[in-house]
């Protein structure tokens, strides 16, 4: 038997990179998977592909993670069409390359409510669906980003974004202790995904550089020596949402290659 046959996980941000590679892993380990995205097209591919690949049910299920009304419509329909989640995968995520004193109120708002406010309120939602559904225990997983702990020139309100999903997963790891629900969070460094390519688009000329050699220049300052590949972040992202982690509860685990060592 396969370490997660039977269990539902729900992922957001599943179309593509860091979310997709997670909704992959917990299908390879038989898992049925709720695959929410805000691209529809590519979301309806990435499911069917990753049903097909491993005999599991998916459901691809349409969210605009800056909107609460859109986060509680698509809970709403997993919870109908499949019942309570086993693990909820906060994946999505958006970054914005703009110093500070550039960042519009309307661009700071929708970065914290997609990196931060959607964490909150579907972590809520799955936590009360657990109490309803008379089951004890569940993991919640997010994505949080060594930008939490160091902070990056022109990335501030990505930072403060996800210095606050660190704290958030304190808080629920305390409050959903009594209800058997694990909360913890994984902090990648710079990870090889289509988003971290339009980064590298936008900070290049922020830095002087054009994008390849922005890129360069960060790999270069990694002692590892390379990118994380998105599916080292999934394999850790299934650990902590196993049975093998029942007793770890409100930590952030970073995964960078020694970035934050130096």
């Amino acid at each position: 038997m396969k370490e997660f046959e039977g269990k539902l996980c729900v992922v957001t941000g599943a179309a593509r990179g860091i979310g997709k590679a997670v909704a992959v892993k917990f299908a390879e380990k038989g898992a049925g998977v709720a695959m929410l995205d805000i691209n529809r097209e590519l979301l309806a591919v990435s499911a069917g592909e990753v049903a097909e690949r491993y005999g599991v049910k998916t459901w691809p299920v349409y969210v605009d993670a800056s909107s609460t009304d859109s986060i509680n419509q698509a809970m709403d329909q997993v919870l109908e069409a499949a019942g309570s989640p086993d693990v909820l995968a906060n994946c999505a995520g958006i970054s914005t390359s703009r110093k500070l004193l550039d960042v519009e109120d309307g661009e700071w708002d929708r970065v914290m409510n997609i990196n931060l406010r959607s964490m909150f309120t579907l972590s809520k939602r799955f936590a009360r669906a657990a109490q309803e559904a008379g089951k004890r225990g569940g993991h919640i997983v997010s994505i949080s980003s060594q930008a939490s702990k160091l902070g990056e020139y022109g990335n501030g309100v990505y930072s403060i974004s996800k210095a606050g999903v660190n704290m958030l997963t304190q808080i629920l790891g305390l409050e959903l202790a009594e209800l058997g629900i694990t909360v913890n969070a994984v902090c990648p460094g710079y990870v090889n995904t289509e988003m971290m390519q339009e980064v590298f688009q936008k900070r290049g000329p922020i830095e002087g550089m054009t994008p390849a050699e922005y890129e360069a220049a960060l790999t270069a300052r990694i002692p590892y020596g390379r990118m994380c590949e998105p599916e080292e972040v999934a394999e850790l992202m299934a650990f902590l949402a196993s049975p093998k982690a029942d007793y770890v509860t409100g930590v952030t685990v970073t995964v960078a290659g020694g970035s934050t060592l130096i």
